[in-house]
Parts: C-alpha cells; sequence; structure tokens
C-alpha cells in the first residue's frame, strides 16, 4: 500500500470518527469546498443531495443532532489512483440509537461510500460522493432527524 492510499484510508475513517463524535470542523478537510454528494437511494426512498462541502456538513449536523450513540464502521477499501485523481470504495455499517423519546429505537444502515477524490497541496480532498445503501433495519424515521 503506498502513502496515498494510507491518506484516502485515513481521511475515511477520520470521516466516520467526526460523525460519531459531532466534530463538523474535521469535515472541511475531507471534503472539497466545491464536493458534491448524494446520500441513500431511490430503492429505500430516500435520497439527500448536497452540492457544497457545507451543504454535506449541514446536511450530516440535521440527521446526526438528531441521534444519540451512533457508530460509523468502515471497511473493504478499495482505491485506485491516478497522478493527482482517485477513485475509493468502501463498505458501511452504521448504527444509530434514538435520542428520547425514541432512546429505545434503532436505525442500522449497510451500504458503500463511493468517492472521488483530488490531491491539492499534497492533500486529498473528496469531489463527489455517493453513499449507496444496500440493507437498512430498524427505524430511520424515528431515530434520523426527529
Amino acid at each position: 500500500m503506498n502513502n496515498d492510499e494510507i491518506e484516502i484510508i485515513k481521511k475515511l475513517i477520520q470521516y466516520a470518527d467526526s460523525l460519531d463524535a459531532r466534530n463538523w470542523s474535521v469535515l472541511k478537510n475531507i471534503f472539497h469546498e466545491n464536493a458534491s454528494a448524494e446520500y441513500g437511494n431511490d430503492s429505500i426512498g430516500l435520497k439527500i443531495n448536497s452540492s457544497s462541502r457545507d451543504e454535506i456538513i449541514n446536511m450530516c449536523k440535521i440527521n446526526l443532532n438528531g441521534c444519540g450513540f451512533t457508530q460509523h464502521l468502515l471497511g473493504n477499501f478499495k482505491i485506485n489512483i491516478s497522478n493527482k485523481n482517485a477513485t475509493s470504495a468502501c463498505s458501511a455499517r452504521v448504527y444509530h440509537v434514538g435520542k428520547e423519546p425514541h432512546q429505545d429505537e434503532f436505525y442500522e444502515m449497510f451500504g458503500e461510500y463511493v468517492d472521488d477524490w483530488i490531491k491539492i497541496d499534497n492533500s486529498w480532498l473528496i469531489t463527489s460522493r455517493k453513499l449507496l445503501v444496500k440493507h437498512e433495519i430498524g427505524n430511520r424515521d424515528k431515530v434520523l432527524a426527529p
């Protein structure tokens, strides 16, 4: 594994950790300011589109600040690098616990993050992201952004 692949994996893990800690400022070092994102897909009846880093961060805040505990687990990293551009995909298993009055509810998502990256000033940034939800269980409506 080369240094660029290691940096991309580290950024993906920082993303997951920042969501669980609600440390939104970290996301400024992960997404390009003009990044776009699509979270969800038609098959689950939920698709959220964002067209800038600020919109992505705000979307994460809105959805996760309504939750209690979350745990974003990432693995099976696949990375392709071509000069100053890269693509990555990684599996995600994300567990969400509700906040009062829904603290006994949960929502769990199994999916894949698919990202395009650009290297600027020796740092990799996501320019485009898709979260493909492959399976979900629990009560999304009572746990996310109540």
